[in-house]
């Protein structure tokens, strides 16, 4: 399809702009027609996405006031150089690209005799400030989260990463609406390959509009059919500067108060945003303790599933009784009793997450309570499944990764329901299944595992939390002629002392 294209005549681009952008229909659509030195010229902007006030002082008076244009003078060039009072100001004569740059909060100005357009960023819409993240607090580390304005986020993560190797590169995805993307990456550490892979797929996207990162992350993953989230989701400039220097990828959209991280690999999910603002002997303890706490949640009510059905033989004497005792007093046999439970636990942590304000956390901890000791006074559940279930909730909740921990809670479903249907052979087949889906894993064609399978030269942060001066190398997804961060001693003042 052909693109229309302006012109250097005013009633010409007069009638092309006030048809496409519908002027009669739409209210807020705003063309303001006045004169530049004697010739036919208005300004197009959305009343409410524009400062008015730089509007009228930086455009519209200089405009007006201005008396003559010099002969054999570009029209477009005397005005950017000589008159408008604008910073960032861009000359086009594509209708689409003109209407974009509207819908986005600019002015546009036209003239007769001037070629196309040009575009002054005068944006002025209303926006939230920077706040603290709501979801990955910490407890040392900076206190700043991203918001919905793109520059806003990109300024975050210019503060912190003052380079000019910082790369900031645009593009668009949408058919129907564009939605501007920026990805950012270090010149040098990223791969190429895999900046061209990002942009690649971004281009092949064929939708009328991407309303979220969400939805942006579905477009651009792997395997839409897996369980595991194939990017990490982050709303900390920090964590996303860490990101970028370990030579991946950092992709920021337009009304998205978050960052997407692509590569990514488990260990990033597993990893909290102050690990690395921790001593490294704080850092591996949490480290370790959030591991475990996933694996309880992943394994702990499928054990005990299979250990009262099909295994009591593993129990001592004396727990054995208390299961025997407790479990004869309730109707339902163990395995949907164990079902039901888990799902009424998601249940009360999805509506508690829903509920606006300090009323959902209140919710979620009231109605835990509330429900367990209704349950187990009633004989309708065991008071021990009710522990087991608690304790597994209790592991989830030291997952970092909102996305991962709904994956762990889908899989703690599967291999319940295994356990009740087979015991223990049906949790080692439920876990050697999910392990070779995890080995076969891929973001952005690069191994899930990674360092670990297959191994490769990497930072030695990995599982455990290494100490600072021992990281001298980048990522795995890092260029691998980048690998290396610095070629002098990580503390050169030890040596001095020597």
């Amino acid at each position: 399809m052909e693109q229309k294209k302006l012109t250097n005549q005013f009633q010409h681009n007069r009638n092309l702009i006030r048809e496409a952008v519908q002027i009669t229909k739409n209210e807020d659509m705003k063309f303001r027609e006045f004169r530049i030195a004697g010739r036919q010229a208005a300004v197009v902007f959305i009343d409410g996405m524009v400062d008015l006030t730089r509007l009228q002082h930086f455009i519209l008076s200089p405009c007006m006031q201005l008396q003559k244009i010099p002969e054999n003078t570009g029209i477009a060039d005397y005005l950017s150089s000589q008159v408008l009072e604008i910073a960032s100001l861009d000359k086009t004569d594509q209708l689409d690209m003109l209407l974009m740059r509207i819908c986005q909060g600019d002015a546009a100005v036209l003239c007769d005799g001037m070629e196309g357009a040009l575009i002054g960023e005068v944006k002025g819409y209303a926006r939230r400030s920077v706040n603290q993240p709501v979801n990955e607090t910490v407890v040392m580390g900076p206190h700043e989260g991203f918001c919905e304005t793109m520059r806003d986020n990109v300024v975050l993560i210019r503060k912190m990463m003052r380079t000019p190797a910082l790369i900031s590169e645009a593009v668009q995805i949408g058919d129907q609406t564009q939605s501007r993307v920026t990805l950012m990456y270090l010149n040098g550490a990223a791969k190429k390959e895999t900046v061209d892979e990002i942009k690649r797929r971004i281009a092949a996207c064929r939708v009328d509009h991407v309303a979220s990162l969400g939805m942006l992350e579905q477009l651009l993953e792997d395997n839409p059919f897996s369980l595991l989230p194939q990017c990490v989701t982050t709303e900390r400039p920090d964590r996303a500067v860490s990101f970028i220097t370990e030579g991946q990828v950092v992709i920021l959209m337009e009304n998205a108060p978050n960052a997407l991280v692509m590569p990514a690999s488990l260990l990033h999910l597993y990893h909290a945003p102050d690990d690395t603002a921790l001593r490294w002997q704080y850092g591996t303890f949490l480290r370790l303790l959030r591991m475990a706490g996933m694996l309880i949640a992943l394994f702990l009510p499928a054990i005990y599933v299979a250990l009262t059905v099909f295994h009591p033989e593993g129990m001592s004497l004396s727990l054995l009784t208390s299961v025997l005792e407790s479990q004869s007093k309730v109707p339902m046999s163990l395995f949907p009793s164990m079902l039901l439970m888990l799902l009424a636990f998601s249940l009360i942590n999805e509506a508690g997450a829903r509920v606006p304000g300090a009323m959902g956390s209140s919710l979620s901890i009231v109605g835990g309570i509330i429900l367990g000791q209704a349950v187990v006074e009633a004989d309708m559940f065991s008071p021990l499944l009710i522990v087991v279930v608690a304790i597994s909730g209790i592991g989830t909740y030291a997952v970092p990764t909102y996305s991962l921990t709904l994956a762990i809670r889908i899989a703690q479903l599967f291999l319940v329901t295994l356990a009740g249907i087979a015991g223990y052979p049906g949790i080692v087949a439920g876990t050697f299944f999910l392990l070779v889906s995890l080995c076969g894993l891929t973001s952005l064609n690069h191994p899930y595992l990674a360092p670990l399978a297959p191994s490769r030269p990497t930072n030695p942060d990995k599982v455990m939390r290494m100490p600072i001066w021992r990281q001298r190398i980048r990522g795995a997804f890092a260029n691998a002629f980048m690998m290396n961060r610095t070629t002098g001693p990580m503390r050169a003042w030890d040596k001095e002392k020597k």
